[in-house]
């Protein structure tokens, strides 16, 4: 018990380090500064990206931002940028899925959501699959909060994790296909 309420202790402070860093140095996130580092580390920069792609989801930093950086950063690799953003996206969701039952995500929402709670797990338990692809691939909802509510009833998660990818890669290819189009 000890060991989930200080994963989560650092889970907080992580997000909270991240919060702190791009207040504290705004000129670090700047268009300029972050084009500077692409330029300076050319050769690290692919690996860069796959780490940051992989991470950004325990920081619970959307998808979308990262797709459309990596679009700008690989613009002649749009598979690759696809690629990459589906691992750091299916990455993130198995992570969530199992973190938020090892973390009891759902005890934080205490008794007042009880009742809710129960409607949607009854929903989910139905129509699992279905809401959770048109959640994944609606752009203005975040994805994690399926992936939080879906681990903490344990629902199927070959369901779950299809749904997620189907939903994302839509999304994602739209973004990448469309984004490369755009800009070349």
């Amino acid at each position: 018990m000890a060991s989930k309420k200080i994963l989560r202790l650092i889970w907080i402070a992580l997000i909270l380090m991240g919060l702190v860093l791009f207040f504290l140095y705004p000129d670090w996130f700047t268009k300029e500064a972050i084009s500077s580092f692409i330029k300076e580390n050319s050769s690290n920069i692919f690996w860069a990206y796959l780490g940051i792609s992989m991470v950004r989801g325990i920081f619970l930093l959307p998808s979308t931002p990262f797709v459309l950086a990596g679009i700008l950063i690989f613009p002649e690799s749009p598979w690759t940028v696809f690629w990459i953003s589906m691992l750091g996206i299916m990455v993130t969701a198995a992570y969530l899925y199992f973190a938020s039952k090892f973390l009891e995500f759902d005890k934080l929402f205490g008794d007042k959501l009880k009742s809710k709670s129960d409607k949607i797990t009854e929903k989910l338990n139905k129509y699992g699959f279905w809401i959770v692809l048109a959640w994944s691939f609606f752009p203005l909802v975040p994805t994690d909060l399926i992936c939080y509510i879906a681990g903490s009833i344990r629902m199927n998660f070959f369901k779950y994790f299809s749904a997620i990818f189907i939903g994302e890669a839509v999304l994602v290819g739209i973004y990448v296909f469309l984004g490369e189009s755009i800009l070349g």
